[in-house]
């Protein structure tokens, strides 16, 4: 028997280690510590399956639907000097396999069986006829690129294989990337497999099959291949499942797709003030849907599921997690107070006590050395700028949350809070506050010139305001530290030069003796003297506090419902119904897959550590939810973004069409290229314009590939049951909202893609992927706020205004957490495919995306010539930084740029 060795990939040399291999989790089977949990219930989805099917066949069949193979099983090998004993009309398909392992041992036996699968030549029962088993044997160490040399046999008469079945009758499960195979002889076959999945141990899945990278809409498939189509989805919807009556939680080699409420953020178990209510499922508390994992409820509430231990990987299906480690739980300080100074937080940086660069000073703990992290960019060359009203207005239009500045249309503002539970929320902000700052424009005619913008949280906060300001309650104290927020409104001008003004701030409480009798508000506005008078002195006034709870809760917004809710959360079910209603055969399945990469895994560790109420160490310490520390809202954030759910709308996430209904632009959202924005120095609306178009085209001209017309849409049997899905189990909560697109048109399925692709990459970039560069500095952009602002006018002293934000410890956990996101490896950038040329058989679509990566460098150059163009002030703003956040390539340097495909963290 001929052994095939590894040989090292190109792309990733292959690094032997000596550490010995941990168990495979209940099985006493080696595998990779960084993958699995503990399991405890049997693989039953897949072999379910199987059963099924294999009473549907007849006995002589010869398709793939066999006995399922055991762990003891040897197939036949024709692979290596058994070759030659092959029938005359075999040939030998040589080729490539490029696997993923995360073996820590140096030394591991592996042993895959191929049987590729004809897609023209089907069997008694319909299914394509299988060829020869081969088998492929190897030694692996703990590299995580391999690429191995293959043969696989293959009968002339069988003609095209349009599939594979893998088995793995090793110990521990592999991550095939790419199987690539070319005949050595005449008959020129030639197919590939861009596999992206793993194959686990014949005794936890039978087998897998991969298809071709040949895309077929189900009406098109070669009928061959349609039993085996419809069966792979069955298993990803988990058909079979449960079948006995006795629901298990899914296990780490399970593949299982499939829907469940927000139950599992509280933990009732461990203390009652951990309860927080179900989201989804109900007109209180609507939400998207999560990926289902099976735990049993808690005995507290059997509403509530119970929580994954903190050392334990919480359930996605398994293709959904590619060697990414168990994240631990961070360990947070006992609250320890407010910074005295901002040299205190220049010295987190390495920055001397004026902000420039030094060898850093042990400033925050003379018993250790303080932590250090990057220098976030808001300070990185002018470390006072942040200050300026400018800056402050700038980073409405190019910050981390550049989504929510809208134009004004009518004055005074008003409230959309019912009054009969809220009172008058109208704003107080009159005419004498912010006329004396318009330049000599008057506010009628500001308000008609399109110049006049708001920044407006006060209706998103107000009705959690009481609440929030209690905080914490008394089993809190010592976990969360005081809270005193107040609703915010930010009205702003707009200048000659396209910068704006920060005209005023109103701060509102509700009245203290009752809800209903309304808000009671302060209204506060830029001090007489000059930004450079105020920076030289080392001095705050209640102006600056103003902007600091202005700027509290914008992060809380942007933290819970720009970046998570819009993006991670409402992903997250189209995601689930595209793989389990389109077929990896499926063209939109191909072409959003990139799109989804990690998505789910990432959202799975934000309930486990990031947006749940607590869970108890193996110390016995209790751990919160670091959202819930870190973050304003606290306890209370998530059932707010469910209120902000009640009036989501997938169509005006739409970049056009959000830009039109804020009012900060003009035209028909169906040409972008034509919109005119009022703000003509808009870097996110700029920037973000060329890559909307880039991927409109993109998708446009893939989907004519596949769709001549609107009766191709419509007559896809798998794009409407994904679309249905959506639809109606995804984001079942709002299934009856108008706004849905009837997805009975060419038209809707692009706009709707390119939609999808815009939220994952760009939108999540220029949302997500900035917190540390803005926020890491936390006097910029607080993440808490604790006491009263003083009256207008009066002035503050710098531990004062230190006092009144984000607390020490809070600022060291939010600055731990995002400077992460600064270290990604491995990041697919848009309009990148790892797995290059072998996407798909199709060339035109292979020519597409050539056009798309083509037209995004151009996007690149474009913004690197707009950010050197001295002009146009707001791409860098007086603190010199200039906007990358929609740079659409990677680009050199301490921070990573480039917009990642996908939602990655």
């Amino acid at each position: 028997m001929e052994t095939m060795l590894p040989r090292p990939s190109q792309r990733s040399q292959c690094c032997w280690t000596t550490h010995a291999a941990s168990s495979f989790a209940g099985s006493g089977i080696a595998r990779s510590k960084v993958i699995w949990p503990i399991p405890t219930r049997p693989a039953l989805v897949l072999a379910a399956a199987h059963s099924r099917r294999r009473k549907q066949q007849p006995a002589s069949s010869t398709s793939l639907h066999q006995t399922s193979a055991v762990a003891s099983e040897k197939p036949h090998q024709v692979v290596g000097a058994k070759l030659g004993a092959s029938p005359k009309n075999t040939v030998y398909v040589g080729g490539k396999l490029l696997l993923q392992n995360f073996l820590d041992s140096p030394s591991n036996p592996l042993r895959l069986s191929f049987q590729l699968v004809s897609a023209t030549v089907a069997g008694g029962d319909g299914c394509g006829v299988k060829g020869e088993e081969a088998v492929l044997e190897a030694m692996l160490g703990g590299c995580e690129d391999t690429e191995l040399d293959v043969k696989l046999a293959w009968h002339k008469a069988l003609g095209k294989p349009g599939a594979v079945v893998v088995k793995n009758h090793s110990d521990f499960p592999v991550y095939l990337k790419l199987l690539s195979c070319t005949s050595s002889d005449e008959q020129g076959i030639a197919v590939d497999f861009a596999c992206n999945g793993w194959v686990c141990p014949v005794g936890k899945h039978p087998y897998r099959l991969f298809f071709t990278n040949d895309s077929y809409v189900k009406e098109k498939t070669p009928s061959a291949l349609l039993e085996y189509r419809g069966d792979e989805l069955a298993v990803l919807r988990g058909e079979g499942a449960g079948a006995s009556g006795d629901e298990q939680p899914f296990q780490e080699w399970d593949r299982v797709y499939d829907y469940a409420l927000y139950n599992d953020l509280g933990n009732p178990d461990l203390r009652k003030d951990l309860a927080r209510p179900v989201l989804g499922g109900s007109e209180e508390y609507p939400y998207p849907r999560r990926t289902k994992t099976g735990r049993p409820p808690t005995r507290t509430d059997a509403h509530t599921e119970t929580r994954v231990p903190l050392d334990q990987q919480i359930y996605v299906p398994c293709d959904e997690r590619v060697g990414t480690p168990i994240i631990p739980a961070p360990s947070l300080r006992n609250l320890g107070g407010h910074f005295k100074s901002i040299a205190d937080i220049y010295g987190l940086v390495g920055l001397d006590d004026v902000g420039r660069l030094a060898k850093a000073k042990q400033i925050i703990n003379s018993a250790a050395a303080a932590p250090k992290f990057p220098v976030p960019q808001v300070i990185s060359v002018n470390p006072t700028s942040w200050r300026r009203d400018e800056e402050f207005a700038r980073q409405t239009l190019a910050g981390t949350n550049p989504v929510c500045i809208k134009r004004v249309t009518k004055f005074p503002l008003t409230s959309e809070l019912d009054r009969a539970v809220y009172g008058d929320q109208d704003s107080t902000i009159t005419k004498d506050h912010i006329e004396m700052n318009m330049n000599g424009l008057t506010l009628q005619q500001a308000v008609k010139d399109g110049r006049l913008f708001v920044v407006d949280h006060h209706d998103w906060l107000m009705p959690y305001l009481n609440r929030i300001n209690e905080l914490p309650g008394e089993e809190e104290k010592g976990e969360i530290s005081q809270r005193k927020a107040y609703a915010a409104r930010t009205i702003l001008f707009l200048t000659d030069d396209s910068t704006l003004k920060p005209l005023a701030i109103e701060l509102s409480s509700p009245h203290p003796e009752d809800e209903w009798l309304g808000a009671v508000s302060t209204v506060y506005t830029p001090p007489d003297t000059n930004d450079d008078g105020i920076l030289s002195a080392d001095k705050f006034t209640a102006w600056d506090l103003a902007k600091a709870h202005a700027a509290a809760n914008d992060t809380s917004k942007n933290n819970f419902v720009i970046h998570w809710l819009n993006v991670h959360a409402t992903m997250e079910p189209f995601v689930i119904a595209t793989n389990r209603q389109l077929s990896a055969l499926h063209p939109v399945h191909k072409l959003l897959k990139p799109h989804f990469r990690n998505t789910l895994h990432v959202n799975a560790v934000a309930r486990q550590i990031i947006f749940g109420s607590g869970d108890r160490r193996k110390n016995g310490d209790i751990f919160r939810g670091i959202q819930e520390v870190t973050y304003l809202p606290s306890k209370y954030a998530m059932e707010m973004s469910s209120k902000a759910y009640k009036n989501w709308n997938f169509t005006e996430l739409a970049l056009p069409a959000d830009l039109i209904k804020r009012g900060v632009a003009r035209g028909d959202p169906k040409h972008p290229e034509k919109l005119e924005l009022l703000i003509k120095d808009y870097p996110y609306a700029v920037d973000g314009l060329e890559i909307w178009a880039a991927i409109k085209k993109w998708v446009s001209d893939y989907c004519a590939i596949y769709y001549a017309d609107n009766i191709g849409v419509t007559s896809d049997s798998e794009l409407q049951a994904w679309w249905a899905e959506v639809r109606h189990a995804g984001h079942g909560d709002l299934r009856d909202a108008p706004w849905w697109p009837a997805m009975d048109s060419v038209a809707d399925l692009v706009e709707t893609c390119t939609t999808i692709i815009w939220l994952g990459s760009a939108h999540h970039a220029a949302v997500g992927l900035g917190q540390y560069g803005y926020q890491g500095f936390v006097p910029n952009s607080p993440t808490v706020t604790s006491r009263p602002v003083p009256a207008a006018g009066v002035a503050v002293t710098e531990s004062e205004f230190l006092g009144s934000i984000t607390p020490r410890n809070e600022t060291l956990a939010l600055m731990g957490m995002a400077a992460k996101s600064l270290a990604r490896t491995g990041e697919v950038f848009l309009g990148q495919r790892p797995d290059s040329e072998l996407w798909t058989s199709e060339r035109h679509a292979g020519e597409a995306l050539a056009r798309f990566q083509a037209r995004l460098e151009v996007v690149a150059d474009r913004i690197q010539r707009r950010n050197a163009d001295p002009t146009l002030k707001n791409r860098a703003g007086p603190v010199e930084v200039p906007y990358t956040l929609l740079m659409p390539t990677r680009m050199p340097g301490p921070v990573v740029r480039g917009i990642p495909n996908s939602i990655t963290n």
